[in-house]
């Protein structure tokens, strides 16, 4: 075995400033050392280049020489971006589908954020329907799993106006507790996978 196999070429002079990829401009450095060599050029230029550098030799080291392996946390990525770049970037991303781990990835990264009152205006702008539209369900009859194939006891049955007062004034006010919620959410998965079973039978 090559004494020198798995050593890394590094230039002495970086080729952000001017450095060539002469014999006379390169050293051979052990990985650590060589991570090293771009962690402390970095800290005394400031370059995204040297940060850059750091952390793609680091997240490639497999065993733990280290023991902080978090690095520089992408130096370049925190550089603000133009008005243009962004629109380049939205434009190169548009019609690509995510994978489901990167779906899952955002989904980690996003929980427990707060958003901001431009996030909520935009989500509003989603829920709006527009003219005319009637939704597929309207009309139709949505029973609960332990409903199927019972009739209601109230079916029929006109209600005063008396006591839809009465039934709306008890429900002001009202929170479910967590027990209520987990419940109507069961209740509501079960309806959906009845549905979807008797769609498929």
């Amino acid at each position: 075995m090559n004494l020198l196999d798995g050593f890394h070429k590094h230039h002495i002079i970086p080729r952000y400033k001017g450095g060539s990829d002469a014999p006379e401009n390169l050293v051979l450095l052990h990985p650590i050392d060589h991570a090293i060599a771009h962690l402390v050029r970095f800290k005394i230029y400031g370059n995204p280049a040297d940060g850059w550098a750091y952390n793609r030799i680091i997240n490639g080291l497999k065993d733990e020489l280290i023991p902080n392996r978090k690095g520089i946390p992408k130096p370049y990525m925190r550089k603000p971006k133009s008005e243009e770049t962004k629109a380049k970037m939205s434009a190169a991303a548009k019609g690509k589908k995510k994978s489901p781990e990167a779906v899952e990835k955002v989904r980690k990264a996003l929980t427990g954020r707060q958003a901001t009152p431009q996030q909520l205006a935009c989500l509003a702008l989603g829920r709006e329907r527009p003219k005319g539209y009637v939704s597929p369900l309207k009309g139709k009859h949505r029973e609960t799993p332990w409903m199927f194939g019972r009739e209601p006891a109230n079916k029929g049955k006109p209600v005063s106006e008396e006591t839809k007062s009465k039934l709306s004034a008890a429900n002001k006010g009202r929170k479910q507790t967590p027990e209520q919620i987990a419940k109507r959410v069961a209740a509501r998965l079960a309806t959906l996978a009845a549905r979807k079973e008797a769609a498929n039978a």
